[in-house]
């Protein structure tokens, strides 16, 4: 995604566009014509400009229907921040014009910027969809929905209910769709188009005569590896662990024949079995519970086994490490007992050894930062251990500044990175502070990573969509490379294959994806064009306030209260004091919900906090009374939430915490699960121990209960 503002010849000319901001590129230009006239969506390989093409078709909606409104949804927070720093470089917007409502804005406060006169609005999906069914906000004056990495429009992901409710309250709903990569699959791909009412599709890639001058070169090579003897011997103890479970399930008729038994084979038993747990009656089930405990062993030896070949010794012992704490697990249980498994660790423990592609990564790394310092790389691999591992590695060799890029979830023994940490390593890769971040899979999609000169597959993936999410990494601006380490006659092989055959096999579908789709989806004839007038134009033009007023809105917007009083605000020292008034707002705002009514003085706040300095408290406290998160009532000053009680409020205790949702149990023990998307509060709040009063939300969703935590209210207890 492009947010620099340097200056370009050719230079796309609008009414709403800065002179000289946007690159005029003949792609770009067709498919944000084609994307005005009809819902579409757009494929294109990653570097190629998606976000720009949105904003050309963001600049014509706002143009030719003066009063109508823009909505721009992004997956995560830090997505949904650089979609608005590239609109605001590329666009003639005032401040007022633009907001940004993410699950750290309380729903009160989007209820008021819903109903304000912001004509182009950043969001993340959860937060629009909670507010639509809250009745926050209708989508009746938008012109233009604009949904990113939508290849996420299937199952129950938020964007496909937001589509539906646009579909019904818009006069004429025009939907912009876009993604680096939808898949391989014929029948996900024609779920996305009709969960976004799509009836067009534009998709180019890098060999189109008019997108080819724009792209890099990429040189892209595989090296295998042997592995050692070391590892044939625990892989040859793993196959025969392994085998054991199988013929058990096939003495018994859960598996059919003789033949190759994959990894999909026993997902698909497992299904089967639980099928037949639930039909079966009480004495079958001693039968069918042994059965599972089997098929379960089998996954998790399939696991242990391409652990070993793929990632290596170190990062299997961690997996063993987890099979003993967990022992509880009844089929762990079985596993840890037997011989076969405890004679394998002991082979683990006695020989160390390094992977052959953690050896052979090192010393490219170390070549390569050698001849060019001012290289960047970035290593993927599919496990935080391994992460973590090769981070450790890599920073030991001279010349490497190496960190792990991993997601928000916490783990035993393996702390998450919060957002705004996330955003701090890649900007220390963009200054040259890093020059190796160590990624897992958080580091493929969406997220504005700056230009790279090496990428490194420590594993290859049978995934084609994170295939090319990976590659896109490099190649941006100057030519880059790809390098995919394999190990021979392993998984790592069967996952090369696979990933080439499906990224062609995605290739062939798109180009014919057309042909599937309906001429129109919307019943309602197109209203008449309604443009700003000249003298409206002349109006942004004055109150603009050029790249200094474009500071000041992504300064608010970030809650850089004393942005506008500090001198050489890209100064490092201003850096630093932003992100501790953030961090401390975050804290304080905590603080304030434990105390719930009763509020606290500045003194208290700084004796609960250890004295983090007024210098620092004042401008937390400041950023969030601007945000309408706490209120000032004589010397004290009390989390806005805790004076209110709007709805049935409920007792939350956090049980344990998960990608993507969490277990708790509510009131007086009822459990429930609360996914990520439906859950309104602050962020550090979601911890295993944690207990709160929310206003909340208890339903029944496929048999299982849920809670929606629509506000919090009062802080109990956190960890």
């Amino acid at each position: 995604m492009e947010t620099e503002t340097r200056p370009v010849h050719g230079a796309v000319e609008h009414p709403l566009i800065r002179q000289g901001r946007v690159e005029k590129r003949l792609y770009q230009e067709k498919i944000a014509e084609a994307a005005s006239r009809a819902n579409t969506l757009v494929i294109l390989p990653t570097a190629l400009g998606k976000t720009i093409i949105s904003v050309l078709v963001a600049a014509d909606a706002l143009y030719k229907y003066r009063g109508s409104r823009v909505l721009v949804m992004a997956p995560t927070r830090p997505l949904v921040l650089q979609h608005m720093n590239t609109y605001l470089n590329a666009l003639k917007l005032r401040p007022v014009d633009t907001a940004i409502l993410t699950g750290e804005t309380p729903p009160h406060l989007r209820e008021t910027v819903w109903r304000g006169g912001a004509r182009l609005v950043f969001a993340t999906p959860q937060v629009v969809r909670n507010d639509l069914r809250e009745g926050r906000v209708t989508l009746t004056d938008y012109s233009l929905l604009v949904f990113d990495e939508c290849h996420r429009a299937v199952g129950d992901y938020s964007y496909r209910e937001i589509a539906g409710r646009y579909a019904e309250q818009a006069t004429y709903p025009c939907i912009l769709g876009l993604t680096a990569s939808p898949g391989s699959e014929a029948e996900k791909l024609l779920e996305v188009c009709r969960g976004l009412y799509v009836e067009h599709a534009e998709y180019r890639t890098e060999e189109d005569p008019d997108v080819s001058p724009y792209i890099q070169d990429i040189v892209m090579e595989w090296k295998p590896v042997k592995l050692p003897a070391v590892y044939q011997a625990a892989r040859a103890q793993i196959r025969s662990l392994l085998e054991k479970r199988l013929n058990w399930l096939r003495a018994r008729g859960h598996l059919k024949g003789g033949g190759f038994t994959g990894r999909g084979d026993l997902l698909r038993l497992g299904e089967e079995l639980r099928y037949q747990m639930e039909m079966s009656i009480e004495e079958e089930r001693g039968r069918l519970i042994q059965a599972i405990v089997n098929q379960s062993l089998g996954l998790t030896i399939f696991h242990m086994l391409e652990l070993l070949e793929t990632q290596g010794i170190h990062t299997l012992l961690a997996f063993t490490e987890q099979v003993e704490a967990k022992s509880r697990k009844y089929s762990y249980a079985v596993l840890a007992k037997d011989p076969e498994y405890v004679a394998l660790r002991d082979l683990l423990l006695r020989n160390p050894v390094e992977h052959p592609k953690a050896t052979l990564l090192l010393g490219m790394v170390d070549e390569e930062v050698g001849l060019r310092p001012s290289t960047r790389i970035l290593v993927f691999t599919q496990y935080r251990e391994t992460a973590a591992h090769l981070a450790e590695m890599l920073s030991r060799v001279p010349g490497v500044r190496a960190h792990r890029f991993v997601g928000q979830s916490s783990r035993a023994g393996d702390e998450g990175l919060s957002q705004d940490e996330q955003a701090r390593r890649i900007e220390m890769l963009r200054s040259g502070e890093l020059n190796v971040l160590v990624c897992t899979s958080i580091g493929e999609e969406g997220l504005d990573i700056p230009s790279v000169n090496h990428v490194y597959f420590y594993e290859p993936i049978p995934s084609g969509i994170r295939y090319i999410q990976r590659r896109g990494r490099t190649g941006r601006r100057t030519s880059g490379r790809v390098t995919i380490l394999a190990a021979e006659d392993t998984l790592d092989y069967t996952y090369l294959y696979a990933s080439r055959r499906r990224t062609e096999r995605m290739r062939m579908l798109v180009l014919s994806i057309n042909e599937g789709l309906p001429e129109v989806v919307r019943t309602r004839p197109p209203r008449p064009p309604d443009p700003m007038t000249p003298e409206e134009l002349w109006a942004l033009e004055d109150q603009d306030g050029g790249d200094e007023g474009r500071a000041e809105v992504v300064a608010a917007t970030h809650g850089l209260v004393e942005a506008e009083e500090a001198e050489g605000s890209q100064s490092t020292r201003l850096k630093e004091t932003r992100r501790l008034v953030e961090r401390a707002a975050k804290e304080v705002y905590l603080r304030l919900l434990e105390r719930g009514a009763e509020g606290a003085t500045v003194d208290q706040l700084a004796w609960d906090m250890d004295d983090p300095g007024l210098n620092i408290l004042g401008p937390a406290l400041k950023k969030l009374g601007g945000q309408g998160l706490v209120s000032l009532s004589g010397d004290r000053y009390v989390a806005s939430t805790a004076l209110r009680r709007v709805g049935e409020t409920h007792t939350v205790w956090v049980d344990k915490v998960h990608r993507g949702y969490a277990e708790v149990t509510v009131d007086e023990g009822e459990r429930a699960t609360l996914l990520s998307q439906e859950y309104d509060g602050p962020s550090g709040l979601l911890r295993k121990g944690a207990k709160f009063r929310a206003v909340a939300e208890v339903y029944g969703r496929r048999g299982n209960r849920h809670i929606w935590v629509k506000e919090v209210v009062e802080v109990l207890e956190r960890r």
